[in-house]
Order: C-alpha cells, then sequence, then structure tokens
C-alpha cells in the first residue's frame, strides 16, 4: 500500500504593489493621523478654554436670567456645536444619497 498524495503547498507569487496602490494605502494613513491630530488639538483648546473662562457672568432668557460659570456656557456650546455638526453630515449625506430601488 502506498501512502496518498498529499497536495503540493505552494506559495503565492509575489506581485508588487504599484505606486497608485500604495500612495492610496499611505494617504489613507496620513489622513488618519491628520484627524488625531486636529482632534487632539480641539480637545487641548477646549481645556484651555474652560481654564481661561471661571468667572461667572448674567446669562438671560427670555422669562429671567440668571448667574452661571462661564464654564458651563463653554462646555454647553461645545457639545452642542458638536451634535449639531453630526446631524447636520447625516442630514446631508441622506438627502444627497441617491435613492435605493425599493
Amino acid at each position: 500500500m502506498s501512502e496518498p498524495e498529499q497536495p503540493e503547498q505552494t506559495t503565492p507569487a509575489y506581485v508588487p504593489e504599484s505606486r497608485l496602490q500604495r500612495g492610496v494605502r499611505y494617504s489613507h494613513r496620513t489622513g488618519l493621523y491628520l484627524s488625531l491630530a486636529i482632534a487632539l488639538a480641539t480637545i487641548v483648546f477646549l481645556i484651555l478654554l474652560i481654564a481661561r473662562n471661571t468667572r461667572h457672568v448674567k446669562l438671560d432668557y427670555v422669562f429671567g436670567s440668571t448667574k452661571t460659570g462661564l464654564v458651563w456656557l463653554v462646555i454647553i456650546s461645545a457639545i452642542t456645536g458638536w451634535v449639531l455638526g453630526i446631524v447636520t453630515a447625516f442630514l446631508i449625506r441622506r438627502r444627497t444619497r441617491p435613492r435605493q430601488p425599493a
């Protein structure tokens, strides 16, 4: 009895990466690093803005007024702007995307 033949294990041939493929790969990585740097700079800026604005200010509403820390106004404004930016991007993407067939 002879042993069953095992298929030869071949390694895939080396396919060199084209300049275009390499450029796309590196530009994607660069974009990620750039986004990270912008996010970190924004966070540092907000922290410095909050640290510099510690006094209390009078806040007037339509039906009254109150005294509050300027820090809270900065934080609430930053969060509101962030959420509105996300909602706006979502709505624009949704309205400009082609409709899917039913």
